[in-house]
């Protein structure tokens, strides 16, 4: 890498790292602290809280498929695994609107609002408190379990959810690789981590679960990185939608429900046995994937204009539909265990 590059790299980092340089810039420092109540609803918009219906399903339903037993669920390996999970996707939550904050301004305000409320070197500072916290965790489950690889899955799950959103990768703007990246960093690593603080061996059909609940729960998670496309483009930023554009990128996502859906099921019902848990699993799984067929009969031929306002009353539900999933999915992983 030349000096050139490092320099703008640097910048980058520096510019995303730090509060406004401009003086004249009301932002340019963090001022007075906010009230303890203001400074708490800032700090539970830039983890997106909103979105922990879906985020404890991804610690949940690993946990369970992988105990064979309630001592084992309710251990304190479970507890710190899962807290792992949870704060994991936090930073990764905190990164994002730190480095998107500009764009945010002007179509996300909570976000941006937030940042600056805050303060840049305050969120900073948020966001390594959390890192240490999980790296310390993983550290603890390591030498609890003995399984070292544990340490392995949480440098890649860092190293994704940072390089996310910041230079130099900022897989956010990866095109077709953005999701590969969101299923790994969201949903699977993750989910393998908890599965690894088992002291037990890894399952296959547990491992292929997770699999097909992370390509299930990121194409109704995401709908709403469609309805961004005309922002995302304006900025320069080449999400897979930018790159695939509107009704091809509806066509995978679908796609990604239907053989997310028919992975969960086969790989327990072939590794678990039947279970009736399984019935309300394939009624929300063929409920989301109407939405996701209506949301392509919407987008496909139609114009831009048309595409983004069907896309943007889609989105709306999109979150309650993966929520819906994950929890139809910690479920039958509660009958999972129940029947071991």
């Amino acid at each position: 890498m030349s000096s050139t590059d490092t320099a703008t790299l640097t910048e980058k980092l520096t510019a995303i790292l730090t509060d406004p340089q401009d003086p004249q810039d009301p932002r340019s420092a963090p001022g007075e602290r906010p009230s303890l109540a203001t400074r708490t609803r800032y700090v539970l918009v830039i983890r997106r809280f909103e979105f922990m219906p879906v985020i404890l399903t991804v610690a949940l339903a690993p946990a369970l498929l992988g105990a064979h037993s309630w001592g084992d669920f309710l251990s304190l390996n479970m507890l710190l695994a899962m807290l792992y999970a949870i704060s994991g996707m936090q930073i990764g939550n905190m990164t994002n609107a730190l480095a998107d904050r500009e764009q945010d301004a002007l179509y996300k305000s909570r976000q941006s609002e937030a940042i600056y409320g805050l303060g840049v070197s305050r969120v900073v500072v948020h966001i390594a408190v959390s890192t240490v916290v999980c790296s310390a965790l993983a550290t603890i489950l390591a030498i609890r379990t003995g399984h070292w690889d544990l340490l392995l899955i949480a440098a890649v799950v860092g190293i994704l959810g940072f390089q996310y959103s910041v230079p130099p990768l900022k897989l956010k703007s990866a095109g077709a690789w953005q999701l590969p990246t969101l299923q790994l960093s969201l949903v699977f690593l993750p989910g393998l981590f908890v599965l690894r603080s088992y002291e037990e061996e890894l399952e296959w059909g547990s491992v292929v679960t997770l699999a097909g609940f992370a390509l299930a729960l990121v194409s109704l998670f995401v709908t709403s990185h469609a309805e961004d496309y005309l922002e995302d483009e304006q900025f320069g930023v080449r999400t897979y939608t930018v790159a695939w554009g509107l009704t091809r990128t509806m066509y995978i996502q679908s796609t990604m429900l239907f053989v997310g859906a028919l992975l969960m099921i086969g790989s327990v019902y072939a590794t678990f046995g039947f279970t009736w848990a399984l019935v309300p699993l394939v009624v929300a799984w063929l409920l989301s994937q109407r939405l996701l067929f209506t949301v392509v009969r919407d987008v496909r031929g139609a114009t831009m204009e048309s595409a983004i306002e069907a896309l943007h009353k889609k989105s709306l539900i999109g979150p309650y539909h993966a929520a819906l999933v994950g929890w139809m999915t910690v479920l039958l992983a509660v009958f999972v265990l129940i029947g071991r």
